[in-house]
């Protein structure tokens, strides 16, 4: 049985997607290839999830048949529904590869229960080495399965407190809502979610990372506070405002031994707070409180002993609300991938895919900001947001660009 962590991605059957846009002379057979070496190294993505009567997830092995590559011709400026079905009862990861004249869009969907961000990096690193090197297949060593969170605290000596780290932005739910909702008479299509984007140009990245290693400062922390600041611009909600904030902390490095990419599923403790956002004042002194609050958390052990929380917040066990809070997700420097010089990687992208979507058991963010770095320039995609989500970029970008003209100027 999966873990409250890995179960919460189980009903809409969500994958993570990485897309990259590469240019020059791929070689299809090379990449199918090496998609097949992806597999056998991790052997999860070819396991399988099936659900019983109550909607609980289960890890199962792989089936009697796995799905290769998916290669076809077609527009590659954006990502896309694969034209195949992805599906959770047959396997964990799929290749969708479109082709052009000069160029190829590469995306690789991983099943959210079984790799988050960081898993799902390492996994497009090592499908480009292997394509880089033409590995064969037969001479991969297959990993483990990778492991939950809830398993590596409890080997930490990690146990529930009485703070879960979300009081910030929780709200009661009336034991009516608790119910979990029926699923539609006719299943609901498959659904892609591809982020709104705002992406600085390298000068103006390099500025925000100097800036936010100044003392009392986070990059994170940095980002964050800008982000708040956007929201609250954009949403009418005035000079001065409280927003809810949540956002997952990867807890790898917070272990002992440290927590290899690919041996952990969902290893992302989340962590919580309560910005009161002015925007007569600059967005330093926010961040100073983001920063702050954040290294509290994590020196008391509360974001690390969050994910023992996880049941009453998402699932039919759920007794509390998170709904409304501003989510903010950022997975760092992307690093560069290698491949043969004839190859360049141009964009990278992070979408998602629900398989099956379902009506929601969980918690309902407002909107949610994903960060990255990519070749030397911070993203910042935007899912949601309701009426003012096309705005949001563009908000984004000035407070971004007061940022990196804070850095000049201080």
């Amino acid at each position: 049985m999966l873990a409250p962590s890995e179960q919460r991605f189980v009903r809409h059957g969500t994958y993570t997607g990485r897309s990259v846009l590469v240019v020059g002379a791929l070689d299809i057979a090379t990449l199918s290839t090496a998609f097949l070496a992806l597999q056998r190294a991790y052997p999860v993505l070819t396991c399988r999830i099936e659900e019983d009567a109550d909607g609980v997830g289960y890890l199962l092995r792989s089936g009697p048949v796995t799905t290769g590559a998916w290669v076809r011709a077609g527009a590659v400026d954006q990502v896309g529904l694969p034209v195949q079905v992805v599906d959770p009862g047959v396997q964990l990861a799929y290749l969708d590869v479109v082709t052009g004249p000069e160029s190829a869009r590469v995306t690789l969907f991983a099943h959210h229960s079984v790799a988050d961000a960081g898993h799902c990096v390492q996994l497009l690193i090592r499908l480009w080495e292997f394509y880089t090197d033409r590995v064969a297949p037969e001479s991969v060593v297959p990993q483990a399965i990778p492991r939950s969170l809830e398993e590596y605290a409890a080997e930490q000596g990690i146990v529930r407190s009485a703070v879960s780290g979300f009081e910030d932005v929780t709200r009661p739910l009336p034991p009516e809502a608790r119910v979990v909702p029926a699923d539609p008479a006719t299943p609901a299509p498959p659904a892609l979610a591809r982020p709104l984007r705002a992406v600085l140009d390298a000068t103006a990245t390099a500025r925000i990372v100097e800036l936010g290693h100044r003392p009392g400062l986070t990059v994170n922390g940095l980002v964050t506070a800008a982000l708040l600041r956007a929201y609250v611009a954009e949403t009418g909600s005035g000079a001065h405002a409280s927003v809810g904030c949540l956002y997952p902390v990867d807890l790898r490095t917070r272990f002992d031994p440290p927590v290899a990419r690919a041996a952990g599923s969902n290893m992302a403790g989340l962590a919580s707070f309560t910005a009161q956002v002015d925007l007569a004042d600059g967005s330093s002194a926010l961040a100073h409180q983001i920063s702050s609050r954040l290294h509290h958390d994590l020196s008391e052990g509360i974001v690390q002993q969050s994910v023992l929380h996880f049941p009453d917040f998402y699932g039919p066990g759920r007794i509390h609300s998170l709904a409304g809070h501003v989510a903010v997700t950022n997975t760092g420097r992307v690093p560069a991938f290698r491949t043969p010089p004839e190859l360049t990687l141009t964009d990278y992208e992070i979408v998602y895919l629900s398989a099956h979507p379902r009506p929601s058991t969980g918690a309902s963010a407002a909107v949610t900001f994903l960060v990255y770095t990519f070749g030397g320039r911070l993203t910042v995609g935007v899912l949601g947001g309701g009426p003012v989500a096309r705005r949001l970029p563009a908000a984004v970008r000035r407070e971004l660009a007061d940022l990196h003209a804070e850095s000049v100027d201080a």
